[in-house]
């Protein structure tokens, strides 16, 4: 007999509710998810019918149906004799009871990027006009894409954003030589959190992920290099800084397990780096200032030392601004970082928004995130923080002409 048929021979039967005792579905059938790291199995509650569609069962166990599915002609059930009240809850009505099991899988995530990351950098010319020169370095500042995450519009959203930079970065730098600005040098520096990472910094990070770590890491590394390439024509120097976030971190027991220098965030301008270096006639003037166990680390661009650093290891004190100010202070003391502490400029990421503390000659400069990242705050806040990128303009003077591209 199938289900159908079962539930036809049943309709109608009534009992006295003190005949009957409800039942729970037997052992191996409570209602949860068993995740695998890709697929896994879902299991319903106890149900009078089969599911007709699984979207609000699989929202209900935290799984997005935009990003997760049941797996077709894999549902399994069971059933038990049981009763339920009648519409006016006074008689007890015969029935059986059943749970039901499917396995779910991620849907498939969108292509990325499938060009071999050498060749575009192998087939680039070396500019014929001259690169222009200026004491001026152009800021940009790549932080907390966490690539592969579903916040915003997922990573479809990312890769428009990112796209975007790489004919952003070039223009905005064209529109500064116009209105006067003599720019030499060009800093892109990686904030950290390009990489969503998979598992150990939240509890439902697994299930909203779309993408595994090597695809996340691809993601970020044809963008990164897709940037410095449409950069390298437009300025006499070129810096690529990176510095250690949290998503990059190794972790085992949601905890890191290896060293600070063990991070995806460092390593992926670690190999854009390598992969540039292939071709010195196009990108030798292109240099690499990367952080091996620090996570802070400073330059001298055009006369000012400027401080780079992700934020996640300082200790909340008020805004974000507030925070790593105060965490500067405390490096000014005990000069773990020398170079960081005498810094005039400190430039982090972490908290997903624009922020901005100037005092007594220094200034704190909080970056947001590549795209709307922090669905958290707004369920917490009810307020939604503009994504972008942030870029500037160092003189000798100071910085100036800040904006989100």
């Amino acid at each position: 007999m199938n289900l159908s048929e079962r539930l036809s021979a049943l309709e109608g039967a009534e009992e006295e509710p003190e005949a009957y005792r409800e039942r729970t579905a037997p052992s191996g059938w409570e209602p949860g998810v068993v995740w695998e790291g890709t697929n896994g199995v879902i299991t319903t509650g106890t149900l009078n019918a089969p599911p007709s569609e699984w979207d609000d069962l699989l929202r209900a166990r935290g799984l997005d149906p935009e990003f997760y599915e049941v797996v077709g002609d894999t549902m399994r059930w069971c059933s038990w004799d049981g009763w339920k009240r009648d519409e006016q809850g006074e008689q007890a009505v015969s029935c059986i009871q059943y749970s039901f099991k499917a396995e779910i899988r991620r849907k498939k995530a969108p292509e990325v990027l499938p060009e071999d990351v050498y060749q575009a950098a192998l087939k680039a010319k070396k500019s014929t006009k001259k690169r222009p020169t200026g004491d001026g370095t152009f800021v940009v500042a790549l932080s907390d894409w966490q690539a592969g995450n579903c916040d915003g519009g997922g990573i479809e959203a990312q890769a428009e954003a990112a796209a975007a930079l790489v004919e952003s970065i070039p223009q905005r730098l064209a529109d500064l030589r116009k209105s006067g600005q003599k720019i030499g040098t060009v800093c892109i520096a990686g904030l950290g959190d390009l990489v969503e990472n998979c598992s150990g910094f939240y509890s439902s990070q697994p299930f909203r992920v779309q993408l595994d770590r090597r695809d996340q890491v691809k993601f970020v590394r044809r963008a990164v290099r897709d940037i410095f390439m449409a950069v390298a024509p437009h300025a006499d120097k070129v810096i690529g800084v990176a510095v250690p976030g949290n998503h990059g971190e190794n972790r085992q027991g949601n905890k890191s397990f290896t060293s600070v220098n063990d991070n995806d965030d460092v390593a992926i301008f670690e190999q854009v780096a390598e992969i540039l270096s292939a071709n010195k006639s196009a990108f030798g003037h292109v240099g690499w200032r990367l952080s091996t166990d620090e996570i802070a680390l400073s330059l001298n661009l055009s006369g000012v030392n400027v401080a780079f650093t992700h934020g996640h290891v300082a200790r909340a004190k008020g805004n974000a601004a507030e925070t790593l100010w105060g965490w500067w202070q405390a490096q000014a003391m005990g000069r773990a970082y020398p170079g960081v502490a005498d810094s005039e400029m400190l430039i982090a990421g972490h908290y997903h928004h624009l922020n901005v503390k100037e005092q007594e000659g220094r200034a704190v400069f909080i970056t947001p995130s590549l795209t709307q990242v922090s669905e958290y705050w707004s369920d917490m806040t009810g307020t939604r923080t503009r994504a972008g990128t942030l870029s500037m303009v160092i003189q000798p003077d100071g910085w100036g002409e800040m904006t989100l591209l």
